[in-house]
């Protein structure tokens, strides 16, 4: 099974584009998929992901100089923060250790320097679409 998991928040302007990527793949056919939408990546979300062979974390990265640039990253993070705000590394750390888990995973970003609205709608947008689009057609559908 493939789990594709958006977070951020809908209040904070462009921190809301793994929600709305989410979204967007609601209104797709996907095959074995399940489709989860957080605020934050909390300890807990690992139950959701147990049975997860393929794990894909959509979230909004700070990034002054590129906006609305898609991207590939993975900050990097002590696996033994067990706070209420965890990195996707820890989460797979924590289905290794915990569960003998060992999924493929992907973390698809998109770069903005505001969190306080979205400075373009159409690029925004148009972001959003491109990663739902992506993500629907590496998965086969």
């Amino acid at each position: 099974m493939r789990a594709i998991i958006g977070y951020g928040s809908s209040i904070r302007g462009e921190d809301a584009f793994g929600l709305d990527v989410i979204k967007e793949l609601q209104k797709l056919p996907l095959k074995e998929t399940k489709l989860l939408s957080a605020h934050q990546l909390t300890p807990e979300t690992v139950l959701e992901l147990q049975d997860a062979d393929e794990i894909i974390f959509i979230d909004t990265c700070h990034d002054e100089k590129n906006p609305y640039a898609l991207a590939c990253s993975l900050v990097e993070e002590s696996t033994l923060n067990l706070s209420h705000h965890i990195s996707p590394k820890t989460i797979i750390y924590m289905l290794r250790s915990l569960y003998s888990k060992n999924p493929h995973f992907y973390i698809y970003s998109m770069m903005s320097s505001s969190f306080d609205g979205i400075t373009d709608i159409a690029s925004y947008k148009k972001r959003v679409a491109m990663t739902a689009e992506h993500i629907a057609w590496v998965g086969g559908e």
